[in-house]
């Protein structure tokens, strides 16, 4: 029988070499695969493969491993024979002290473990026997172990069956041998095709995993880019709107600002500035009395007979011009423009804001005027002044006004009415008012309406 394994083995590991492509851990797998399976033929062809293989290659752990799972698929065999269990001890034994040289104590101490429940002794050396736990207790006289001479003898007698057969009857049984090593080839060659399938399959299943991954992770990131696109155009829409609406706002602001100072321009050209902000602020002015203060009137001569030997627009072209030039005088001497009412012209001195020299300025604005009309062709004009308290304030609600009323403005008037054309007419009052850069000469007397007589001095400045 030894001699019938020896040759079975011969003729298997030619096979199982070549199935030894896929490397010794899927073999090792594969044949663990094959003991749980309970197919302990096939196991034990090949893991003596493995050990051929492994005694070929000189690799120890490969060698060590073949012994190990040969002694598990015989020892586990309740089929297997007491040479064949004597076999799968000293196989194990062989592991064990194989794997003691490998250092692996731990697959050690489990070999010695199993020898321990089979045998009762814990020796991994070869002549330590293990016992067969497997054979029923009623065949055995004394005790469970048997002893080396025993097997000895059985191993003899299965030895005496070798040699009896005939040649025939060998043929037959390596015949039957090799089909059953084909259909155990077969169905290890279907074993690692079903294994290989398998990982495969696994592979394919982590490919399509990874792939819905990324199919996920790129939808994710194609989410968050519009989501992230939305809000860009969004804020770039609301920026625009913004930008938009400010420059609207912009506009109209510029607009207002304008407007308000057109408006303002045009509010002070009408009043007095003073006036024209406590106007803007409290929405209306209070009148006030101003008790030193110069009137002035100028009226120009033959104004009539001018306006109907022009025409309409060059007449009113020229009172313009010479409206405009009193304005620049008025302004260059502080005094403020009360009004023009048809060709004449009034304003005061000492209004809104007081002056010392209130007299004086109106005096030196006349004269300038008279000096302008001096080299006017088309006017000339009587001036008048008179100096005294007069009340300001604004009159008119859609048309605002700012005028000054009080006998004051009716002696001037007077005054400019009783004077002569080219000089300056003032009284008494103004007069005593003027310093001596002025010469005031004496014109007599006149009778003011509703006033009574009032006396006028033409004045001129000294030399």
């Amino acid at each position: 029988m030894r001699h019938f394994l020896i040759l079975c083995g011969l003729l298997i590991s030619p096979g199982v070499f070549a199935q030894e492509s896929d490397g010794y851990a899927d073999q090792v797998n594969a044949i663990e695969l094959l003991i749980r399976n309970k197919r302990y033929a096939v196991a034990r062809a090949q893991a003596e493969a493995l050990i051929a293989s492994g005694t070929e290659a000189q690799l120890e752990t490969v060698i060590a491993r073949g012994n190990y799972l040969l002694g598990i698929a015989l020892l586990d065999d309740a089929t297997s024979a007491a040479a064949d269990r004597v076999r799968g001890i000293r196989a194990l034994q062989a592991a064990a002290r194989e794997f003691k040289v490998l250092g692996e104590e731990d697959t050690v101490r489990d070999i010695v473990a199993r020898l321990q429940q089979l045998t009762g002794s814990a020796s991994i050396e070869e002549e330590a026997l293990p016992s067969d736990r497997m054979v029923p207790p009623d065949t055995v006289a004394s005790a469970t172990e048997i002893t080396a001479a025993t097997l000895s003898a059985i191993v003899a007698v299965q030895d005496a069956k070798i040699d009896s057969l005939t040649g025939s009857q060998v043929r037959q049984l390596l015949e039957l041998e090799r089909q059953r090593r084909q259909l155990d080839d077969y169905a290890f060659r279907t074993l690692n095709d079903s294994i290989l399938l398998l990982q495969q399959e696994r592979q394919l299943d982590q490919r399509e995993a990874e792939i819905t991954r990324e199919r996920l992770r790129r939808n994710l990131l194609l989410v968050l880019a519009g989501a992230f696109v939305l809000i860009l155009i969004s804020l770039y829409s609301r920026y625009r709107s913004s930008q938009r609406y400010r420059a609207r706002l912009e506009r109209q602001n510029q607009i207002i600002s304008e407007e308000r100072k057109r408006s303002d321009n045009l509010l002070r050209n009408i009043l007095p500035a003073p006036v024209a902000e406590e106007l803007k602020e409290t929405g209306k002015a209070t009148a006030r009395r101003f008790d030193s203060v110069a009137v002035l009137f100028a009226d120009f001569q033959g104004f009539s007979r001018l306006a109907g030997s022009l025409e309409p627009v060059e007449l009113v072209d020229l009172l313009d011009e010479a409206f405009r030039a009193f304005d620049e005088i008025i302004i260059r001497h502080g005094l403020e423009k009360i009004k023009t009412i048809g060709d004449a012209y009034m304003c005061v001195s000492g209004l809104p804001v007081a002056h010392d020299d209130y007299g004086a300025r109106a005096v030196r604005a006349a004269l300038d005027m008279q000096s302008y009309l001096a080299s006017n062709p088309h006017f000339k004009a009587r001036v008048g002044i008179h100096a005294g308290p007069v009340v300001a304030g604004v009159v008119g609600q859609e048309k605002f006004a700012y005028d000054v009323w009080g006998d004051t403005v009716n002696q001037a008037a007077r005054l400019e009415a009783a004077g002569e054309v080219g000089r300056v007419a003032i009284s008494t009052t103004v007069r005593d008012l003027l310093g001596p850069e002025f010469t005031c000469t004496p014109a007599g007397t006149f009778e003011a309406k509703n006033i009574g007589t009032m006396d006028r001095y033409f004045v001129t400045k000294s030399k």
